[in-house]
């Protein structure tokens, strides 16, 4: 069990992150690519990577060996894609985290010696980490950002609804919060004490487990997205505006609410929503503004009625049936 103490200042500092992290995604990846009794759904995605996996793969199976320990790349380079960052990185800080996992692993793989001081290790290690994300994660990376969308409106509703106590409590099973303490679920025992950096708070497609990293000088809180199927929208809402507006007004009122976002929600283009959004704010169903330069979109009262009253139609009109 791994406790995090947080102050007022702390509670204060709890964010979502915005985007889904790329390094951190293709580091539980690896471990996800091994299978097991909960990652069924990810069976083709690992069917077609284990093909084309080659040589280059090895110094990669060494970062996540069987069991829950892994060499923290985001600790090394951050949670974004950065390779200028893991070549910069501090001997020292590279030494800490190597000591650090082999002696959770139990031991010191042979490819990733030298990576603390010797440049040309940290080089091959970056190409390895290129070409598994061309292979295995560029080509999924929209179910990702799907998955990702999808959970994170659900934990900005908590967010809006109950605050921070509502977020963090409803997380996942292994997450329990009591106001003051947050203890994640781990296989080794520690306590930190954020200090006013706060906490970044962000849901994964590979990982299915609850874990802390440390990005910069905030700390990570990754957890596993749920899996959610896309809703059908509301069979009354659908014969009124059709089927990919009625998916795009309903998406809106789950908290999805950027044209991009909405077009991998929808499964179309990001112009086809332009389209769709452009009519619904005409018919007074949405208001569109910009925040940092993406539009965003929300309903209006009356859409959100209209909403409302067709999902409650929907739902009787499937449980009398």
């Amino acid at each position: 069990m791994h406790r995090l103490i947080l102050s007022s200042a702390d509670i204060a500092r709890v964010r979502l992150l915005p985007s889904p992290t790329p390094v951190s995604e293709t580091l539980f990846s690896l471990n996800a690519l091994r299978g097991g009794a909960d990652g069924a759904h990810l069976e083709p995605w690992r069917d077609r990577v284990r093909a084309g996996l080659g040589p280059w793969s090895r110094m990669l199976a060494a970062l996540s060996p069987r069991g829950p320990h892994f060499l923290d790349l985001v600790a090394l380079m951050g949670a974004g894609v950065d390779d200028d960052a893991l070549l910069a990185t501090p001997r020292a800080r590279v030494r800490a985290e190597l000591d650090w996992f082999a002696r959770w692993s139990g031991r010191m793989p042979s490819v990733l010696r030298g990576l603390d001081d010797d440049l040309a290790v940290r080089r091959d290690l970056l190409a390895s980490l290129r070409a598994y994300h061309d292979l295995a994660i560029r080509p999924e990376w929209t179910a990702v950002q799907d998955s990702f969308a999808l959970d994170r409106a659900a934990r900005a509703r908590d967010l809006a609804d109950g605050g921070v106590d509502r977020l963090l409590a409803g997380l996942h099973p292994l997450v329990r919060w009591d106001g003051t303490l947050l203890d994640v679920g781990c296989p080794f025992e520690a306590e930190t004490t954020l200090d006013g950096q706060g906490l970044d708070i962000v849901p994964s497609y590979f990982q299915r487990s609850p874990t802390l990293l440390q990005d910069g000088d905030r700390m990570l809180l990754i957890y596993p997205a749920a899996r959610t199927e896309r809703p059908a929208p509301p069979t009354g809402l659908a014969k009124l505006l059709g089927r990919t507006r009625a998916t795009v007004l309903t998406a809106i009122a789950e908290g999805i609410a950027t044209t991009t976002t909405l077009a991998r929600h929808a499964g179309t283009s990001a112009a086809a929503i332009s389209q769709h959004t452009a009519i619904l704010r005409e018919a007074g169903l949405i208001t569109t503004g910009r925040h940092r330069g993406t539009a965003c979109h929300t309903l209006t009262p009356a859409a959100a009625t209209l909403v409302s009253r067709t999902t409650a139609r929907s739902s009787t009109d499937s449980s009398s049936g």
